[in-house]
Parts: C-alpha cells; sequence; structure tokens
C-alpha cells in the first residue's frame, strides 16, 4: 500500500498512514471505546400509589488510544439482574494515496429469561452506512469496506451495542434472580 505521508494529531486523533501496520516510527494507531452500563434492581419503595422498583445504575466508559500491530479485535460483556449495555466500537484518521480495503467482524448476543423490554436488541453500524444492521438475541456478520483515497485526514468508525433489559419479577419488592447478559466482539481485518 502506498503511503502518503504521517500525519499529525487531528483534534486530538492520531492520524494512521493506510494500512501499514508495520511502521516503528509512524504507529498506526485507533482510538479503542468500552462503555459498559449496568442497572441493577435491588428492591422498592411503598408510595401512596403502591411499590415501586428501585434500582441502581454504573456506567463505565473507557476511551484509550492503542497502536495495531495488525489485525485487531475488542471485546466486552456484562451480566446484572435487570439491565445491560455493552457498547464498543473504534475509530481512526488515515491518509492515503489509494484506496484500500478492510473487513469488520461483528458478533454481539444478550440473554436472560423472557420477557426482554422493547428497547433489548444488537445494532452494528459504522461511517459508511445510512442505518444499522439490527437483531435479537443475537447478530454476527461482516462487512468489507473501501476506504477512499484521502490526501486531507479521513476518518472511519465502526460501533456495535448490545443491550437487553429484563422485566421486573411479580414481586417487585425482591430484587430479580434473572440474569440480563450482554456481550460483544469487533473485529478488523486488514486486507
Amino acid at each position: 500500500m502506498a503511503i502518503l505521508r504521517a500525519g499529525p494529531d487531528v483534534q486530538g486523533r492520531p492520524v494512521s498512514c493506510a494500512n501499514d501496520t508495520s511502521s516503528s516510527a509512524w504507529p498506526w494507531q485507533y482510538i479503542k471505546k468500552v462503555n459498559v452500563g449496568i442497572v441493577t434492581h435491588t428492591g422498592c419503595v411503598s408510595t401512596p400509589n403502591g411499590d415501586v422498583p428501585v434500582t441502581t445504575s454504573t456506567d463505565s466508559n473507557d476511551s484509550t488510544v492503542e497502536t495495531a500491530t495488525g489485525d485487531f479485535s475488542i471485546s466486552s460483556s456484562g451480566t446484572s439482574n435487570h439491565g445491560t449495555t455493552i457498547e464498543i466500537g473504534f475509530e481512526f484518521a488515515y491518509q492515503a494515496t489509494q484506496s484500500f480495503d478492510i473487513k469488520i467482524t461483528y458478533n454481539g448476543s444478550v440473554g436472560g429469561p423472557l420477557p426482554f423490554f422493547s428497547s433489548s436488541g444488537i445494532r452494528f453500524f459504522d461511517s459508511q452506512m445510512t442505518s444499522p444492521i439490527t437483531g435479537l438475541p443475537s447478530l454476527s456478520g461482516s462487512v468489507t469496506r473501501t476506504l477512499p483515497a484521502s490526501v486531507v485526514p479521513a476518518v472511519y468508525f465502526a460501533t456495535l451495542e448490545s443491550a437487553v433489559a429484563i422485566e421486573f419479577p411479580d414481586d417487585i419488592c425482591t430484587p430479580s434472580s434473572g440474569s440480563a447478559n450482554a456481550s460483544a466482539t469487533l473485529g478488523l481485518e486488514f486486507l
């Protein structure tokens, strides 16, 4: 692959040179994103209109610049007794004298006791799509993308979201004994 040149950071984003991951002087870099949201059913609170479920939420958001030495993948999973959301992705800027191809592989799944909330599902999208690919309770596949030549830094991103929430039990004061499980894996292959 012909390389235009190694570029400077673009608004805090490293610029990679086409699909060349062999340079130690100008390493190929991407931004890795992993976000996990957990909602736990802890019991209930009594109100004049009856008992209302109580939940607690935790969110972890991680965004780091990684150096690629070839193909790479990102994975994450989580579980709770009410709701779990996993969002993983990567983003990079590049410059290249000619177009080049990459292959993105995605695999997401959700599970738990039925019924799921209507917000449950899996969604894959990238910067070349106009609408996401969706599925429930699993979604897997791959897409091949041709990234066009670009004299100025161009940006590509891919994201996979897996989300599941289960209904509260009939006795909303007793924390749910079921598990809402979500997992996601996203990989990039240089072609």
